[in-house]
């Protein structure tokens, strides 16, 4: 029961460790050098944070360790605020799409059973919102979603949890065959490794972080290519209202 209670906690706390650590890889970019190698560490990330917040799209692929729960999460984001996302904590997982001012979550079993018993529902609530549920779509507006995973579709969310300080260059090596500049930052028992690419825009190409409580290996693939994101078809929309009345 206590570790149901940790759901939302734990849902958000592995979003943003896959993407508030670091992590991202860029699909192509032109063989030109990009002068960062000259840079002291601080200015390398800073300049691929900035780049980052300044791509049109991304996609995100992260897994890794929270609270001894894996994780996987996917995240494609645009700069409209357009957004698809999924993730999956110890077999509870969820599907968002946020298009415009609307949110859709869908989710498995284990998924609503949780979200309603941390919400305080009783079993038999939770049941009877996971079986209605099942291959429906949960509809809110974005700002009011109240499973929370439209907050992962904003850049900024994330990129402003990543912090520059105690970053050290570490060489060169290759990502995917793409030249990088290598910063590592040992704290808390971890130790972090960004992969900064050489050529064309200076997008981190990959983020680990090692020995701490939150293991994570992450890439992003995708810059700058549309995401496709669309609503679900009506018929398998629930709204929020609806949804309500379940409990």
């Amino acid at each position: 029961m206590a570790a149901q209670r940790k759901l939302l906690t734990r849902r958000s706390g592995a979003v943003t460790a896959a993407v508030a650590l670091g992590a991202l890889t860029v699909g192509m970019t032109p063989p030109a050098s990009n002068g960062i190698k000259d840079l002291s560490a601080k200015e390398i990330a800073e300049r691929a944070i900035d780049a980052t917040r300044n791509a049109d799209s991304l996609q995100l692929e992260s897994r890794g360790e929270i609270e001894e729960s894996r994780y996987r999460t996917s995240l494609a984001l645009d700069k409209r605020g357009d957004c698809r996302a999924t993730d999956d904590i110890d077999g509870e997982s969820a599907q968002a799409i946020k298009t415009g001012d609307t949110t859709y979550t869908k989710g498995n079993d284990a998924f609503w059973k949780n979200y309603v018993d941390y919400f305080g529902g009783d079993a038999e609530s939770a049941t009877r919102v996971a079986e209605f549920m099942k291959d429906r779509w949960l509809s809110a507006p974005s700002g009011g979603d109240p499973v929370g995973l439209a907050q992962f579709c904003d850049a900024d969310f994330w990129l402003q949890g990543i912090g520059t300080g105690g970053l050290r260059k570490a060489g060169t090596t290759e990502v995917d065959g793409q030249p990088t500049v290598t910063l590592t930052r040992k704290k808390a028992g971890a130790t972090d490794t960004w992969y900064v690419a050489s050529e064309g825009q200076p997008y981190l190409l990959k983020f680990t972080s090692v020995g701490g409580d939150w293991p994570v290996e992450s890439t992003v693939k995708d810059y700058n290519r549309p995401i496709g994101v669309e609503a679900p078809p009506a018929d398998d929309v629930v709204d929020l209202n609806r949804f309500r009345e379940l409990w």
